[in-house]
């Protein structure tokens, strides 16, 4: 039975018809309520659903025509821009047409001028006549010989001019003893020629010495002093003897130190050549090769380089065994400077030299120390301060102005006693040099002349 029923009957029992009746439309009318309740929920869920999907169907579309609205757009700005285009391209098109309408027009009436003036030029052929009869004529007309020989004369001299003026200009090296003087302030003490006459006979006699067996071939101006003495450098090493003589008040020095600015500037043939000139004179002479680094005395004298001033200062010999006496000259002692050491500088400059110096000035009349360059190595400005006198030597032409400052600098800066400068290799023969009256073929040259035929 089913639970209606079961309710029904007991109302029955309890109740009396009339409530019964009521009670039982009470419930259909719930029953009524609570099914409609269900279908319009299901209508209302129904709706919301076809709600839904229609806002979706909505929106996609909406999605779809902006999408082709972009599209359209984008078309119609390149559209817009093909146009802009067109346009621009036809103003430049009407502008060219313009321009080549404009050089045609030109052209065409250039083309019936120049007709026109052809046909004119034709017309007035005839009108031509003979007025003188052409003569031939006496000279060329061009070219204009008398005149551009002037021009060239002219510009030629000019051209000369400043050609030496630059090269004045460009020249920085010192050539003569006024030079000296004015870059230094340093006394000129001589000046040493370069005379090839005397060179090339002094080469002969070597050679002719030296095919007999006679003695070796020196160098050229190596002992020229010796070897051709009335040849005029000698005579000018003789004129440097008197001008380091008579440079000092009272006695003349002893020890006399000479170097040079450079290498390669004669400063070991003036050595040499002094240490024979003041021998020759009488004295008593010491030559001492100090320079250690490239000694180049004991070639020209013809002597043995196995011992000399590096042994003597390292102990190994002893000075009066070092010392030995020249075949030139009986008065002439030569010290060779011996193998090189590791250290010269720190030799020259030690005690053991000062008291070799001391000792020399003793035993010799004169001292003449052959150093390295004053601006390549700092043998010679050690020795100077031990020296009576310093002669800094320069080659003419060669040695700079910038470094006979510097040596000169050098030099002076030790308290060194520079007695003067002196000028090597001078060129007699250039023109900037006026000393051919004392040298040349005015004066020396018949003396020299006849010195090289005895």
């Amino acid at each position: 039975m089913r639970p209606d029923d079961r309710l029904q009957q007991r109302c029955e029992r309890t109740c009396v018809p009339d409530d019964f009746a009521q009670h039982r439309r009470k419930l259909g009318r719930e029953n009524v309520i609570g099914q409609l309740t269900n279908r319009l929920q299901q209508v209302r869920a129904s709706l919301d659903r076809e709600v839904r999907n229609s806002g979706s169907r909505a929106e996609s579309e909406y999605q779809a025509a902006l999408q082709r609205e972009r599209m359209l757009r984008t078309q119609l700005e390149g559209q817009k821009q093909e146009a802009n285009q067109l346009n621009q391209s036809a103003i430049e098109y009407n502008l060219l047409k313009r321009e080549a309408d404009s050089n045609r027009q030109l052209y065409d009436g250039l083309l019936q001028k120049l007709k026109e003036a052809g046909v004119s030029a034709g017309l007035k052929s005839s009108n031509i006549r003979q007025v003188d009869v052409a003569r031939v004529p006496l000279a060329p007309s061009r070219p204009n010989i008398p005149r551009n020989l002037m021009i060239a004369l002219m510009m030629g001299f000019a051209g000369g001019i400043t050609l030496a003026f630059l090269l004045e200009v460009l020249d920085n090296t010192v050539r003569t003893p006024e030079q000296v003087e004015s870059i230094s302030g340093l006394p000129a003490l001589g000046i040493v020629p370069l005379n090839h006459r005397d060179l090339n006979l002094l080469a002969k006699g070597s050679q002719q010495k030296s095919l007999t067996g006679k003695g070796p071939s020196k160098s050229k101006v190596g002992m020229i002093a010796h070897a051709r003495p009335k040849s005029g450098i000698a005579e000018s090493y003789r004129a440097l003897r008197t001008s380091i003589l008579l440079s000092s008040l009272g006695a003349p020095p002893k020890i006399i130190l000479i170097t040079s600015a450079l290498p390669q500037e004669g400063k070991t043939t003036t050595s040499v050549n002094t240490a024979i000139v003041l021998a020759q004179k009488g004295g008593k002479v010491l030559l001492v090769d100090c320079d250690m680094r490239r000694p180049g005395v004991h070639s020209i004298l013809g002597i043995s380089n196995e011992c000399g001033l590096s042994t003597v200062l390292a102990g190994s010999e002893s000075s009066s065994a070092a010392v030995v006496i020249s075949r030139q000259l009986p008065n002439l002692y030569v010290m060779a400077s011996g193998p090189p050491p590791p250290q010269p500088s720190e030799l020259l400059a030690s005690e053991p030299m000062r008291a070799l110096l001391e000792q020399w000035s003793q035993e010799y009349d004169h001292i003449i120390l052959d150093t390295p360059p004053t601006l390549s190595v700092t043998d010679a400005v050690l020795l100077s301060v031990r020296a009576d006198a310093v002669v800094l030597v320069i080659r003419s032409g060669q040695t700079t102005k910038d470094a006979l400052r510097r040596a000169r600098d050098l030099l002076l800066h030790v308290n060194a006693k520079v007695m003067g400068v002196v000028v090597n290799a001078v060129d007699l023969s250039a023109p900037d040099l006026n000393y051919q009256y004392y040298y040349g073929s005015k004066y020396g040259g018949r003396y020299y002349d006849e010195a090289a035929r005895s």
